[in-house]
């Protein structure tokens, strides 16, 4: 009897030692302050919820906001600025709210964390392509919502494996299709072929759409329209490197970041080429069209001033006079495309389209200064420099 009571005492002193006291905190928690917790709910020590909860507005990144705290302790905590949901690292920002009454999710593993208005459904993304030890065994990853309908999830590492999409943690509801990257998920369909890497997942509530896409990586700044605006988003056809061209910069300062969310950013003082590092500080970008590429696994970005490119360069052009008081003669050998007509900043004053060899670029409006000509011919382009007295 002594050997079993032990035996009970034990077990109970294990399982609280394993069981993690998982909690928000925050001047926009439901305690409303930074030192008081609000403890969340766990049946696996995973992931952690509370339902019906209310939250107030973060205003201030600084003091305002929430975080997940471990233990009633900062010594383990977690944040993010992503809002409704994202991936919280250990000391990351406060969690920028916005309030409103929301069932919320935290995953302790991997950090992913939703706020889902209440009443809405959760889907959550389940199977071992999620969790590749404990498979459908182990909990899915939540997605974000707003609406109800179309639900996001960005920066989660799938490996490669199955998957289904899971509502409210039923095992008898799940959605499905054999397509990938794309497809339309059916009530009971066949499991999802994920792909390992990283994606940016949404899925339709409605019609069942989703789409696993590579996550997108924009630029914003002062140099195109403002740090507040819709980023510039690159393009890019394996998830690693980015690129744009031709893009239009002013003098000012720009930035790269994921997904349209300041949670992954990078900046640096160098330019035009550089690396950029995690809330690095802003890349400040003189005037000019760029040709511009971002490597998302190291940082790695260059600003090529188009009018610097020398590839596919023409030959036999001739531009006379030059200089000029009132136009240009432009000839080349074979037929001329177009020619655009761009200041020193980068900007394209003008635009033609001669369709022949022979062009007169009439220069009497123009201020005096210096300009350049980009003349295109077929996949062939050159620049060159024009004076207007």
């Amino acid at each position: 009897m002594k050997k079993q009571l032990l035996l009970l005492i034990l077990c109970l002193s294990t399982q609280l030692n394993y069981s993690q006291v998982i909690s928000m905190i925050g001047s926009t928690s439901p305690s409303g302050n930074w030192t008081v917790d609000t403890d969340m709910n766990t049946t696996d020590n995973i992931t952690y919820t509370l339902n019906n909860v209310t939250i107030t507005t973060a205003t201030d990144p600084g003091t305002t906001g929430l975080k997940f705290r471990q233990a009633h302790d900062w010594t383990v905590n977690w944040g993010s600025a992503n809002f409704p949901s994202g991936t919280a690292t250990q000391g990351g920002a406060n969690i920028m709210t916005t309030a409103g009454t929301y069932d919320i999710t935290f995953n302790r593993v991997n950090g992913t964390y939703t706020f889902i208005p209440s009443g809405f459904p959760t889907i959550g993304i389940w199977g071992p392509a999620v969790d590749s030890q404990n498979g459908f065994v182990g909990p899915d990853v939540k997605m974000g919502t707003t609406d109800g309908i179309i639900y996001t999830l960005s920066g989660f590492y799938f490996s490669s494996g199955t998957a289904y999409f899971r509502f409210n943690n039923d095992n008898f509801n799940t959605w499905g299709s054999v397509a990938f990257p794309t497809g339309t998920a059916v009530q009971g369909g066949p499991t999802i072929q994920v792909t390992g890497g990283e994606w940016f997942v949404t899925f339709n509530r409605n019609t069942g759409a989703y789409s696993f896409a590579y996550p997108s990586v924009g630029i914003l700044g002062t140099a195109l329209n403002g740090f507040t605006v819709a980023d510039t988003d690159l393009s890019t056809s394996d998830g690693f490197s980015y690129s744009i061209s031709n893009l239009v910069l002013t003098d000012g300062l720009v930035k790269f970041r994921k997904d349209n969310s300041w949670d992954v950013n990078w900046g640096a003082v160098d330019f035009p080429t550089g690396t950029g590092t995690q809330n690095g500080p802003d890349i400040p970008v003189t005037a000019g069209t760029y040709n511009i590429t971002f490597d998302k696994s190291n940082g790695n970005y260059t600003f090529t001033n188009t009018l610097s490119i020398t590839e596919n360069a023409i030959t036999n052009v001739k531009i006379y006079p030059n200089p000029t008081n009132s136009f240009w003669n432009i000839s080349h050998t074979t037929t001329i495309d177009s020619i655009e007509l761009i200041d020193v900043t980068g900007k394209m004053l003008q635009r033609f389209t001669p369709n022949a060899s022979q062009f007169q670029l009439d220069g009497a409006a123009f201020s005096q200064g210096v300009y350049f000509v980009k003349i295109t011919s077929g996949l062939d382009f050159a620049v060159q420099k024009i004076i207007k007295n």
